[in-house]
């Protein structure tokens, strides 16, 4: 929806984009939501999510669906733009939202319109017609003729936006940690035998908080440090055992981060562990390798044999 011609409404599909991308409905949301809430300026404005399908079908055939196109702006759009006129049909289904967008309409006029025609009396028909609404979607009004400079900023600032949030995470995690590892005694028979104050007072600030203040707020001597690089050995491991993945699973849309996934068993949701966890050669396999290493070497490896490399 960044390349439109023009300003406009797009209804980008739930399912479509879950499976295209590879995670969670949220995840897509929590995405939209940094685009809106960019500091510099605002990508997109997300709407109400909505059902952008409409589909139309009259019980009067072909005859009654030109009749409702005559009586209805919206049906009359909706076949000069979706429609075979070369194939007469008495249904018809379209992206009521795209098509509010092209001519300019407000798309929640229109969805009521659409509602409306099932209470639409045709001049010659008994029958009526009916109406459905499918493919919950995103609804967002985005800016459209973005310049190559435009996409590279976006892609750049998302980027960043979610580094910066998964590092905060982790501090917050490794504060956490350390948190829990100063309160914490030696055996439960010290925790048993009398209530430490100090520490019960201590753990309640931090708990505190941890929930009161922002990520970015919170004081820590914590800094990502890039993981030591896996010794020779354990690299020509993991890469032998990426090539026999690629080799047996070359049917599918691998990535670098599909495959570490996989490795590390972590699902997704077109890798679910309900599934994937039966393929016990390779899910949950690498566990001693960073995960960001792991991504590396299987991006290297799946580049080679996409350039023709024997394995």
């Amino acid at each position: 929806f960044f390349f439109q011609a023009r300003p406009e409404s797009s209804g980008i599909n739930a399912e479509y984009g879950v499976n295209t991308m590879d995670v969670p409905e949220e995840n897509i949301t929590t995405m939209l939501t940094y685009l809106e809430m960019c500091p510099f300026r605002s990508w997109l404005k997300l709407q109400q999510p909505l059902k952008s399908t409409c589909h139309i079908q009259c019980y009067g055939g072909p005859a009654h669906l030109t009749a409702l196109a005559q009586e209805a702006a919206t049906i009359l759009a909706a076949v000069r733009f979706y429609a075979d006129l070369e194939q007469p049909t008495n249904e018809i289904q379209f992206p009521y939202i795209e098509l509010a967008s092209r001519m300019g309409w407000d798309p929640y006029i229109v969805k009521r319109e659409l509602h409306e025609l099932d209470q639409l009396v045709i001049p010659g028909f008994k029958s009526s017609v009916l109406v459905e609404f499918k493919d919950l979607s995103f609804h967002v009004h985005a800016p459209g003729n973005l310049t190559d400079e435009e996409v590279d900023e976006v892609t750049d600032y998302l980027y960043n936006r979610i580094v910066a949030q998964k590092n905060a995470e982790l501090r917050r995690l490794c504060e956490l940690h350390k948190t829990l590892v100063s309160v914490a005694t030696s055996s439960h028979y010290e925790a048993a035998c009398e209530v430490d104050f100090d520490r019960d007072r201590f753990l309640k600030e931090k708990i505190t908080n941890y929930f009161s203040e922002r990520p970015e707020e919170q004081g820590s001597d914590w800094l990502w440090r890039k993981p030591y690089q896996p010794s020779t050995h354990i690299l020509a491991i993991v890469e032998r055992d990426i090539r026999s993945f690629i080799n047996k699973h070359s049917n599918l849309p691998l990535t670098g981060r599909v495959i570490a996934r996989i490795m590390q068993g972590i699902p997704s949701p077109n890798y679910p562990a309900y599934s994937w966890g039966r393929v016990r050669e390779y899910w949950r396999k690498h566990l001693d390798v960073d995960f960001e290493w792991l991504v590396q070497s299987a991006s290297n490896v799946i580049a080679r044999y996409r350039l023709g490399d024997s394995f």
